[in-house]
């Protein structure tokens, strides 16, 4: 099954139709918007609901001591599209939950778009459709393993259409989090378990959502467009222009920020040039931000124009690792999407190169909906402050003929090779799977999540790695 850039909504496979969505418009705000259509047109039975039939794990995030948490989307035996959260303790993934609070909003559709776990507990954000149409970003915390009921901390009042919910959020300790949305571009803190006021960045936020990063409490990062902004003991600064991006062409996108400590973060991106949509770094390094600049390598990749930076990690300052796609040419408008990764080390980028262990791109014809070329995507890359990193993701190869998710792991200069995910090959039976997220910790354990297909429906799926080796998919089942 071959993917057109120009034709992504005539593809017929949901779960990949989100995850290129979700890479094209940069916002999880519309990813929410899009998948509640999928997984509402795809309901099936009641019965199968506690299956997971119908479901979509969209971020997972591990706190240092291993313990992590999932969040997503789900249709309940009514048909409803909702959000879920379930968490892992001492390596045992628990049972989905429709988030506490949710049922009492009778929403037309919810999801957790962001998770964030640091000692002590999670946090969780999305947004729901209220019944007269509206849409409201909304978080919940999560500590010993139970969530709590969810807070409404920002909403679009102006219109049905306007698009407001939660895609980015980000814990330094329990009950201290930020979190980021849109649309228009807005940022709210937790000090102490207490979710604040909503603060907006004036114009330089219209349409656009905001990406969070917080290394303690009070002191966070932002980042939306081509701006950024810093949070010192609870207030926010001026929003800044991220110095070069005029530069290197015009419609920047900021679609990632990672932070390491207060005066030390990475933005990635993308922006428009004569070659087409390109991918861009810049630093911030003791309080100053450098120049942006485009991923080395980068542009004699993209040879399409259609280039997507759908995340940047940090290890340490200096030391970070992005991921997206490319396109390559086909014989059809746009090409086809390829899977890319690029490393810093020691303050230096080093050149984009394919996800390691998945083919390269070839000079085969390739039709659309054909079997005769190579595709895929990196959706989500995370590392672990001092640790290793994770990507994660979905690719097809002629041998394939279909798209199955992939994981793969960065530690100390060196990539291991594309890794399907171990067990999902017997569930995936439709061949239609994807990784949509992945997190690191310290002790080199990693966890990922995403969706799968079969004829029973679009169930979701998490899967753990230790050591250096990925385990088993686990099936995500819900409560009746």
């Amino acid at each position: 099954m071959r993917r057109s850039l120009m034709v992504v909504a005539a593809m017929t496979a949901p779960i990949l139709a989100s995850v290129v969505l979700s890479a094209t418009a940069n916002s999880a705000v519309l990813e929410a918007t899009a998948n509640s259509a999928v997984l509402e047109a795809t309901a099936n039975s009641a019965a199968q609901a506690s299956l997971a039939s119908d479901a979509a794990v969209k971020s997972v995030s591990c706190a240092p001591d291993g313990d992590c948490a999932a969040g997503g989307q789900y249709v309940n035996p009514s048909g409803h599209a909702l959000a879920f959260a379930l968490t892992e303790r001492n390596g045992q993934w628990g049972t989905g939950i429709e988030v506490p609070g949710l049922a009492a909003l009778s929403p037309r559709s919810a999801t957790i778009n962001s998770v964030s776990c640091a000692p002590g507990g999670c946090a969780a954000g999305g947004t729901y459709q209220g019944r007269a149409g509206f849409r409201h970003a909304f978080m919940t915390n999560e500590k010993n393993g139970r969530w709590s009921r969810l807070v409404t901390v920002f909403s679009a009042r102006t219109a049905p259409s306007a698009l407001a919910g939660v895609g980015s959020v980000s814990c330094s300790g329990p009950g201290n989090c930020a979190a980021g949305g849109g649309m228009p571009a807005f940022v709210v803190s937790e000090v102490n378990g207490r979710w604040g006021r909503a603060h907006q960045f004036g114009a330089t936020g219209k349409n656009s959502r905001a990406e969070v990063s917080c290394t303690s409490a009070g002191n966070c990062s932002a980042s939306w467009k081509s701006f950024v902004a810093r949070e010192r003991n609870g207030r926010w600064s001026k929003p800044m222009a991220v110095p070069g991006l005029s530069a290197l062409g015009t419609g920047a996108d900021i679609t990632s920020l990672s932070c390491t400590a207060a005066a030390n973060c990475v933005v990635g991106g993308t922006y428009d040039s004569r070659s087409g949509i390109e991918v861009f770094v810049a630093s911030k390094r003791n309080w100053r931000w450098g120049r942006a600049i485009e991923i080395p390598g980068f542009t004699a990749l993209n040879q399409e124009g259609y280039g997507l930076l759908a995340s940047v990690s940090c290890v340490s300052a200096g030391n970070c690792v992005a991921g997206g796609s490319y396109a390559q040419p086909a014989d059809f408008a746009g090409g086809v999407y390829e899977p890319f990764v690029a490393s810093e080390r020691n303050g230096r980028w080093g050149k984009a190169i394919e996800v390691p262990g998945i083919p390269p791109a070839g000079s085969t014809v390739c039709q659309p909906d054909s079997a005769s070329c190579v595709a895929g995507q990196v959706s989500s890359v995370a590392c672990a402050r001092g640790g290793i990193c994770a990507v994660g993701g979905w690719f097809d190869t002629p041998a394939i003929s279909g798209t199955v998710a992939f994981v793969a792991t960065y530690k100390n200069g060196l990539w291991t090779n594309a890794t399907q995910v171990p067990g999902l090959a017997a569930l995936d039976t439709a061949k239609n799977s994807a990784v949509r997220s992945v997190s690191c910790t310290l002790t080199g354990h990693c966890a990922g999540g995403g969706s799968y297909s079969n004829p029973g429906g679009l169930p979701a799926f998490v899967v753990d790695e230790n050591n250096g080796t990925w385990g088993q998919v686990q099936t995500v089942r819900f409560h009746s």
